[in-house]
């Protein structure tokens, strides 16, 4: 439906094996992942990775008019709210990092509100979305660079639960330390550290919503030092203990087909 002037719809994907899709719109396209899991969801910017492992509810993607953007999954479902976006409304710089697994609580509620058919929320949501692309604009990187920092994001994607230090990060890339740290937050928008301990709370999310684990043996699961650690980290970056959080998120769990 139109809402606003933008295009607005929730869907329901679901795919019984591994999948790939790409898109080239001459429109942008905002995804907010609301439940579910692909159990694996990597995406691409023309040739950037951009995003490794599953959505979380509340994360958004962007796909700009007049790239490349790619993405691929190893099945399962998930319920999202697509918005299209017309490229004279909202301005996207070729330089601008790409938006991946982006949590902003105000952004997801006016996309929210706007799929419920609230028209009055369009121009806020484009001017919220305007202003954190702003901050997102890169110097372009070297071809020779660029995949190094593809194939670290796996390397890290793998070592979720170990003690990977810069160092160990920065010869899996073949890269000085600095010179890691300069490109790879160019890139992500992250150092390598604080780009490793983000992946490592994505995970305990997915952990906390998919699986009856205890916090300690999520904490342990996915590289943090202790309960507590975990924990802080959680009241540091998203307001909550993950008790409250697997509780508000726990019904993000898509039912079966069946049953819907």
């Amino acid at each position: 439906m139109e809402v606003g002037g933008l295009k607005v719809a929730s869907i329901v994907d679901r795919v019984d094996g591994p999948v790939n899709w790409t898109l080239e719109r001459d429109v942008h396209v905002l995804y907010l992942y609301e439940a579910g899991s692909y159990h694996w969801l990597e995406t691409w910017l023309d040739d950037r990775r951009t995003s490794l492992g599953d959505p979380l509810p509340g994360e958004m993607w962007l796909a700009p008019a007049g790239r490349r953007y790619h993405g691929e999954a190893k099945g399962g479902g998930v319920r999202y709210i697509e918005v299209e976006i017309p490229a004279t409304r909202l301005v996207v710089a070729p330089d601008t990092r790409a938006l991946a697994a982006h949590y902003d609580l105000t952004l997801a509620a006016l996309v929210r509100a706007l799929a419920a058919g609230d028209a009055a929320v369009a121009d806020p949501l484009i001017a919220i979305l305007a202003k954190t692309l702003e901050g997102m604009t890169v110097r372009a990187e070297s071809a020779a660079v660029i995949p190094r920092i593809n194939d670290l994001m796996v390397h890290i994607q793998t070592q979720l639960e170990l003690s990977l230090t810069v160092e160990e990060m920065a010869a899996e890339a073949g890269m000085s330390v600095n010179s890691l740290i300069v490109h790879f937050a160019r890139a992500t928008g992250y150092t390598p550290a604080q780009y490793m301990l983000r992946q490592r709370l994505r995970r305990a999310c997915w952990f906390l919503m998919n699986r009856p684990l205890s916090v300690a043996e999520i904490a342990f699961a996915t590289g943090f030092s202790s309960h507590a650690h975990l924990c802080a980290i959680f009241r540091r970056k998203l307001g909550m203990s993950p008790g409250e959080w697997r509780r508000r998120h726990i019904s993000a769990i898509l039912p079966p087909a069946w049953e819907e």
